[in-house]
């Protein structure tokens, strides 16, 4: 799980590169560029570096084309990304999660490995979410990654397990426990304007009965942990306040103590540098939100 603009040049040498035969195994760094892609579907070189520790996309567009030569990748590109300043987007190919499957047993699963034969089809608002949710994810990275030990799964993991609701949310995150301080849990849902406001409604109270009911099969969350922290990161305050508005009319519904709802932009979480730092407004049914930092959201109201 841990883990661009291309230029004109660039994307025609590629192109024009032949199809290599496949010599030896694949070294690691290429191995977690086929991981990476696997789990988040598209990525931008430049997403891909930041994950290799690369100080820029230009350092891997070598081994991008290599990669893509020998058919373990693909990437979506027209003339129309030239005009907008828009990069590239990379995905894995049946081909690649074959290499993958073999050289990393068990890490990949029959749902997310079905779901990847349509990256060539798939919608262009679908292939932006794609990327936003990867861009988001190495953020939430940096910014608690290294203090909190955070652990990040994708949609194409929770595809797997029925502890998760059936309308998954687009990460979850997971900051272990430690000692007698049990394990924070995270849905997060990425509202980037590739959907209309009422889904994202929809989707929290989707949480709601999936805390009460269970989601697939009737599963309910993992047994003897904290129901999980609902996060919505929006694409602007005007939309985060609407949300705001919504979150708490269904906490007045419900009297549930457990429900934590708590909603940020994605501008506040790309400007935020420390895991302290409270870019979250969490909701509550009786009174106006309050900034937390993501380790206070299940701490009780001062």
């Amino acid at each position: 799980m841990r883990d661009l603009a291309i230029n004109e040049a660039e994307v025609n040498k590629s192109s024009k590169v032949d199809a290599v035969k496949y010599r030896r195994p694949l070294n690691p760094q290429q191995l977690k560029t086929l991981h990476l892609l696997y789990w988040y579907r598209f990525c931008t070189a430049k997403q891909l570096a930041r994950s290799l520790d690369k100080s820029s996309h230009k350092a891997i567009q070598n081994k991008l084309q290599i990669l893509e030569a020998q058919g373990f990748i693909g990437k979506r590109y027209d003339t129309s990304y030239k005009l907008v300043g828009r990069p590239a987007e990379y995905f894995i190919t049946p081909k690649g999660v074959r290499v993958l499957e073999k050289a990393k047993p068990n890490t990949t699963n029959q749902w997310a490995t079905k779901s990847l034969y349509k990256n060539k089809t798939v919608s262009g608002d679908f292939l932006r979410h794609c990327v936003t949710v990867t861009e988001v994810s190495q953020r939430l990275r940096a910014i608690y990654g290294d203090s909190n030990k955070l652990r990040r799964f994708s949609k194409s993991y929770m595809a797997e397990f029925s502890h998760y609701p059936q309308w998954t949310p687009d990460l979850h995150l997971e900051i272990p426990g430690k000692g007698e301080t049990p394990a924070k849990h995270y849905f997060v849902d990425i509202w980037d304007g590739t959907k209309p406001f009422f889904v994202s409604v929809r989707k929290a109270r989707n949480y709601v009965n999936f805390k009460d009911s269970g989601g697939k099969d009737g599963t309910e969350w993992q047994e003897d942990e904290q129901f999980p922290a609902i996060l919505a990161i929006c694409q602007n305050e005007q939309t985060q306040k609407k949300l705001n508005r919504q979150m708490r009319r269904i906490l007045d519904e419900q009297w549930d103590e457990e429900l934590v709802f708590a909603t940020t932009t994605r501008q506040q979480l790309m400007e935020a540098t420390k895991p302290a730092q409270k870019v979250w407004l969490q909701i509550h049914s009786d009174e106006e939100p309050t900034k937390r930092s993501l380790n206070q959201l299940f701490a009780p109201k001062s």
